[in-house]
């Protein structure tokens, strides 16, 4: 358990910090190539491709906060993994719901400044590429945490 709070504490780190290790310098990288992955999918050219990058750093900054948030959720239920109780797993629970609710709402707002110089189809394409890099980075957490075991009663 302390490995899966050292790797999640890795992934937390501020994402627009200067480096001050090796472990901020390799989510930097791994950051710009996920950006430069997104610019390359998007095929956006111009001021378009200028005003998205603008707008896909401030909103993978604030989404950064919010993933930073669910790692938090995940190292106190690694603390607490051996130990876990009903009231600290529905306190838990609901922290979860919460951030996952604050991830959709900020996708929402994105998508509708987004909206302001993308069409629809764009900021779908978008959303869909995001949804791709979500869904990988949530899998390879989840298969790090061990599932909550009930205790016997």
């Amino acid at each position: 358990m302390k490995k899966i709070i050292a790797g999640l504490t890795l992934a937390a780190m501020a994402a627009f910090a200067m480096p001050n290790n090796e472990g901020q310098l390799v989510l930097m990288a791994k950051m710009a190539e996920k950006k430069a992955v997104v610019l390359a999918t998007m095929n956006l050219k111009g001021d378009k491709k200028s005003e998205f990058g603008n707008l896909y750093d401030e909103y993978q900054g604030k989404m950064a906060e919010i993933v930073a948030k669910k790692l938090d959720i995940i190292a106190e239920y690694a603390a607490h993994y051996q130990s876990l109780d009903d009231k600290t797993a529905s306190k838990l629970m609901k922290k979860w719901a919460g951030v996952q609710e604050d991830a959709l709402k900020l996708q929402e707002t994105y998508a509708k400044k987004f909206e302001k110089f993308l069409s629809p189809v764009e900021v779908l394409r978008y959303m869909q590429i995001e949804n791709r890099f979500k869904v990988a980075r949530e899998l390879s957490v989840a298969q790090l945490v061990p599932l909550a075991s009930p205790k016997a009663k």
